[in-house]
């Protein structure tokens, strides 16, 4: 019965608008929107003074991760095939005051995230948490979105003075990818987003209040948007481009279509502080180097983005290789 419900619940959400495709939100506790009729469900109650400002999802596994505000840390909830929610689990706690510099890797089945107070320190763990490895001090000097994952080619994505660059989900191999943009200190709205059918990366240039693309090696740039004052949040989906727009200090779900440069707008009648578009084409399954028998790895298997070997098994933070294993560091 449950794969039942499953299935039936795959096949109905493929169905819906590509206007208003299911969402799960922060704002006001951490909620659910979907067709028929976009109707929100709250599935998490934040107690104040908490306040959720980030989320993410694994949609295979049925995860729901979201962070609040001021506690510094990650947690997780199930949510089943049933409608039922399992008690929130904190499965990162971090000096933090907003924990949502983080990406949630459904091929790899990791969690990467960035801590603006130590330096922009790049660290991976598992779903749970555990296994928790520092990959690289980024010091971006500027402060301004979460990291972007390419779960296929093994890439982080981000954002930093120097422009748009990449590292290795390994951490290894940083590069700047396209230098040509200049992110301010309090520039929070910009953002990103990749297009995995057509390998293209979008951001938010809050400076020329537009948004452009190009591709995930850096080339073909080219403007896409302008005019989007107040927008943020990036999401591709489907070939298209979402983002959140503004209409009379109130959130607006927008929809642009590179293909026809035409752009459509939903009113949310509420302001959020955090969104995904939650479906399973969001998430399409990949390979994933570890994922069996966690590649023989005694602790964190990480992989390769330059593919051979397909993954290296590392040591977590706190622990140093001792022949084929780990053991804590005296």
């Amino acid at each position: 019965m449950a794969f039942f419900n499953l299935m039936m619940k795959t096949v109905l959400t493929n169905l819906v608008s590509l206007d208003k495709p299911p969402l799960l939100i922060a704002g006001g506790g951490v909620s659910i929107k979907e067709e028929p009729f976009w109707n929100t469900k709250k599935i998490v109650d934040v107690s104040p003074p908490g306040l959720p400002v980030s989320v993410d999802f694994h949609w295979e596994k049925q995860f729901i991760y979201y962070s609040e505000m001021p506690a510094g840390d990650l947690y997780r909830v199930k949510l089943g095939d049933d409608g039922r929610v399992s008690p929130k689990e904190n499965i990162i706690t971090t000096e933090l005051m907003d924990f949502s510099q983080y990406a949630v890797d459904w091929v790899q089945d990791k969690i990467f995230w960035i801590d603006i107070k130590k330096n922009d320190t790049l660290y991976v763990s598992n779903l749970d948490g555990t296994m928790t490895k520092t990959l690289a001090v980024l010091n971006r000097l500027v402060s301004i979105s979460k990291p972007i994952l390419d779960p296929y080619k093994k890439y982080i994505y981000f954002t930093s003075i120097n422009g748009i660059e990449r590292i290795g989900m390994n951490g290894l191999d940083r590069k700047v990818i396209y230098s040509g943009i200049f992110f301010m200190g309090t520039d929070v709205g910009s953002d990103m987003a990749i297009d995995f059918q057509t390998d293209r990366i979008y951001y938010k240039e809050k400076m020329y209040s537009r948004i452009s693309s190009m591709k995930s090696d850096g080339t073909d740039n080219r403007q896409e948007v302008k005019n989007v004052y107040k927008s943020k949040f990036l999401i591709c989906y489907q070939g298209n481009l979402y983002y959140l727009g503004s209409y009379y200090d109130m959130d607006t779900f927008m929809r642009y279509n590179p293909s026809t440069g035409m752009t459509t707008q939903q009113d949310l009648e509420h302001n959020l502080w955090d969104y995904k578009i939650y479906h399973p084409f969001a998430q399409a399954s990949g390979t994933n180097p570890c994922g069996s028998n966690n590649g023989g790895c005694t602790h964190l298997c990480l992989p390769n983005h330059k593919g051979e070997p397909a993954y290296t098994c590392e040591c977590p933070d706190k622990y140093e290789k001792q022949g084929s294993t780990c053991v804590e560091s005296p």
